[in-house]
């Protein structure tokens, strides 16, 4: 590992979310297009399968992939939600128009707490994920 790879991993948020789905590398695929991820790792299998991946966000979010196995029930074989991914971006709008060109069913734009919009949508496995923007309307 060359130092400005490891200085980047330790530099790493300190808690980092690690999604399983059963197709790993297909799920990498989705939420770059969908959601303007950017690949940092993508190890694969003999087979060609994803074993481990890495997507990153402009502003330093990280979130790990991998590929569960062949007995892997995810949330949307499952019929229901076991957590949500919560992420902060700018340009809320266009962002969403960039999921739903990617084939994403994103929820309207919402008001949240004062000061801030988000909507929501499910990826293709059926985690949930949050997408929020700071307005700065407090009213």
């Amino acid at each position: 590992m060359t130092d400005d790879v490891a200085a980047a991993r330790t530099a790493d948020p300190q808690v980092i979310p690690y999604l399983l789905y059963a197709d790993a590398g297909a799920a990498m695929d989705w939420l770059v297009a969908a959601f303007g991820f950017i690949a940092r790792a993508r190890d694969t299998r003999p087979d060609g399968t994803v074993r481990h991946g890495e997507l990153r966000l402009d502003r330093g979010g990280i979130i790990m992939v991998g590929s569960a196995g062949p007995d892997f029930r995810g949330p949307g074989k499952l019929g229901g939600v076991t957590q949500l991914v919560r992420v902060t971006v700018t340009g809320l709008t266009a962002h969403r128009e960039r999921t739903r060109a990617a084939h994403g069913e994103p929820s309207e734009l919402q008001d949240g707490p004062p000061g801030w919009q988000s909507y929501s949508v499910h990826d293709p496995e059926g985690h949930q994920w949050y997408f929020t923007e700071f307005t700065g309307d407090n009213g």
